[in-house]
This record gives structure tokens, sequence and C-alpha cells, in this order.
């Protein structure tokens, strides 16, 4: 990177727009693997790659390219569950999310991960709320309303409050009408939802496997299971 004179994000683009120029690379070490295996993409988090780099949509054509690799693919898009604590970045990541389904334009699962770490912190009726995004979250926020009974500040405050300020501004009535604006937004797209995974939880991960194995018709692509002779003979003796 220090060559290139490139950050942590330039660098990641640079990588992935090297490995598009040498795609035989990919095609060497996925084209011996057969159906019966699931192949596990392990992406980088950084959003660019998936709100308006176009890499990863031409990296998606080519592995689904038919009579090339011809791998089905459905697309995973993990969000921590923390973000519910905050939910202005609750409704970021979300926007992030629906980006991905868009460009990305493959079977796409959402996933609210590491939902341990919340379990004392959201009550369950809420958490129904953030499974399908509901716009009405912002309204009751409980963050919001402590902070106003605290410090009784009004939305006119906050908005003639100091440029500079930073907290002030994210404080302020411009602030909750962007993240109005954002909800809205998904609201009316209706796309994202989101399934819950806790890793710790063995039932939680099978219904995430679960689902991924319908996007992709899993369990479709296998062969069909042949008894062996000794099988046929136990099966013949049974009442």
């Amino acid at each position: 990177m220090e060559e290139m004179q490139l950050g942590p994000n330039g660098g990641l683009i640079y990588c992935f727009e090297f490995l598009m120029e040498n795609l035989d690379f990919l095609t060497e070490a996925l084209d011996s693997l057969t159906e019966e295996y699931l192949i596990i993409f392990d992406m980088p988090g950084q959003i660019e790659l998936y709100t308006h780099v176009p890499i990863l949509p031409a990296l998606v054509r080519f592995l689904t390219r038919s009579g090339s690799l011809d791998i089905r693919l459905c697309a995973a898009y993990l969000l921590e569950a923390t973000f519910v604590v905050d939910r202005a970045k609750f409704f970021s990541g979300t926007l992030s999310a629906m980006s991905a389904m868009i460009m990305l334009e493959i079977p796409h699962i959402n996933i609210l991960s590491k939902m341990d770490l919340v379990k004392d912190q959201v009550k369950k009726k809420d958490l129904k709320r953030f499974l399908t995004p509901d716009v009405g979250l912002l309204d009751d926020d409980p963050a919001e309303i402590a902070r106003r009974k605290i410090e009784g500040e009004t939305a006119e405050d906050a908005d003639a409050a100091d440029p500079q300020d930073k907290d002030a501004l994210m404080r302020g009535a411009g602030f909750r009408r962007l993240n109005r604006a954002v909800a809205n937004l998904i609201e009316n797209f209706s796309m994202v939802s989101y399934l819950k995974l806790d890793v710790q939880d063995e039932d939680s991960v099978g219904a995430i496997l679960s689902y991924i194995d319908d996007c992709i018709q899993y369990h479709e692509a296998q062969e069909p299971k042949e008894l062996k002779d000794d099988e046929f003979e136990d099966g013949d003796g049974m009442d």
C-alpha cells in the first residue's frame, strides 16, 4: 500500500481489481469442486464494495455464469445486533444491507449476528420490530427520550447549535429528519428483514443454514444416495 500510496480501503479495492484481471487463479481453485461442496467466501466489511464500486457485481456474474463455474450463490449480510441499541445506526446499517441486495442481484439473507450480546438490553417484543425494520422505532427511542429528559433540550436549541459542534448536530432536528427519511426509504422498498443468529445456540445456526440451503437449492443438487446391498437385505427383513 505504501508503494501505491493507498489507504486500507483503496488497497482493498486495488486487490479486488487485481483479482478481476487474474480470474484464472480463482477458476483453478474452484473448478475441481463438485456440487457436494458448500463454498464460503468470507468477504471484507468495507461498505464501498457493496454500495457503489462495481467490482463485486462483476465477480458475482463471473461465478454464476452458465458454462463456467456456474456456482449458485447466496449473499449473507451480517449486521451486529449491537446496532439495535443505537436506532439511527441500525437504520444506517439496514440501508447498507439494502444497497448490497440491489447491487449484487442474487438470493440474499440479512442476519442480526451476535444476538447473545443484546439479550439483556432489548426486550423480545421490541426485538421483533427490528427484524422487519419499523420506522416507528425512531419515535420511541428510549435513549433519545432519556437524553431529552436529562438535558431539557428542545429541537430548536439543537438546530441553533454551533455547526462545528458535531455532538450538537447529531442531536438536532435535522439529524432526526435525515434518519426518518432513511427509515421511510427502507420501509417503502420493503426489501429488508433479518434473521437472528446466536452462535451459542445450535438451533439458531441450523435455521440460518436451512435458509441458505433453500436459497441455493443445495439439496436439490445432490445425487440420490444408492443403498448398499446389505442395506437392501436389512430392509427386506423388516416387518
